[in-house]
């Protein structure tokens, strides 16, 4: 867990700040000789997760001891105790914070990550990886505390048993958010203006949106694009989608040009 107030650190950021390299910080595990740095994942997680804050005071403190020729006496910064609304948690904490008699098992929450019928909302922040084609790749998500208590709230089933039953359908069709259609039909805009250009974090800075949010709109303005070259061109191939959309990733056009051709028959 990520507690509010602290800015998250993965080891690339940690080596940066020591300035050493990163495979140099973990295979020295740098980080132990550092009393009272603390480890903020949680046990079995993937990435090691620091708090820049006290990264940074402790780097200050290494130097000031050299000076003197003397052993740091480290004075960190705490890390806050408790539980707060917007603690960042990675996917297995965040089915932690649930009631226990809400959660559903570990493999069932992992496939809510990508799911099509029950789907997590978008992660509010991303540690580490790297934009590819418009996606980050290779980092890890986390949502904030509140924000997994409220998708639960207001979900049907079991973590809200005075939601709609299974299968129901609304009577009437939610209000159309006029923001958020404007946002989508400029995404859309700049794709065909950038096409090979445009980037999620670009489109971020033009939206005034969070990357992660500016992700979801450039991958459904580019699935829009693909399935318009579909149909004026029914043999579209995954090459045409790379020359296009300026993509590199084989795979990530192969899977647009396969969900537009999904659509496109689904809709006939």
């Amino acid at each position: 867990m990520i507690p509010n107030g602290i800015t998250p650190a993965d080891d690339q950021m940690a080596a940066d700040i020591f300035g050493v390299s990163v495979g140099y910080w973990r295979d020295t595990k740098a980080w132990e000789p550092i009393r009272g740095l603390r480890l903020l994942n949680r046990d079995g997680a993937r990435r090691r997760v620091f708090s820049k804050e006290q990264l940074l005071a402790a780097q200050v403190q290494k130097e000031q001891a050299k000076l003197t020729n003397q052993t740091p006496k480290y004075d960190l910064p705490p890390v806050p105790a408790g539980e707060h609304p917007d603690d960042l948690l990675d996917l297995e904490e965040a089915r932690n914070a649930l009631p226990e008699d809400q959660r559903v098992t570990l493999e069932t929450w992992k496939a809510y990550r990508y799911g099509t019928k029950t789907r997590l909302p978008d992660p509010d922040y991303t540690l580490g990886g790297k934009e590819i084609d418009g996606e980050i790749t290779g980092g890890e998500d986390f949502w904030r505390r509140q924000t997994i208590l409220d998708w639960n709230a207001t979900r049907p089933g079991r973590g809200n048993p005075k939601g709609r039953p299974t299968g129901s359908k609304n009577k009437r069709p939610r209000p159309a958010d006029p923001t958020a259609e404007e946002r989508k039909q400029r995404a859309r805009q700049l794709l065909d203006e950038h096409p090979s250009t445009l980037t999620a974090k670009k489109l971020a800075e033009e939206l005034g949106v969070h990357a992660v949010h500016a992700e979801r709109l450039l991958r459904a303005a580019r699935l829009g694009k693909v399935s318009s070259l579909l149909d004026s061109k029914p043999d579209l191939t995954v090459e045409d989608v790379q020359r296009e959309l300026g993509m590199h990733v084989v795979s990530h056009a192969r899977k647009l040009l396969d969900e537009a051709r999904q659509a496109a028959t689904d809709a006939q």
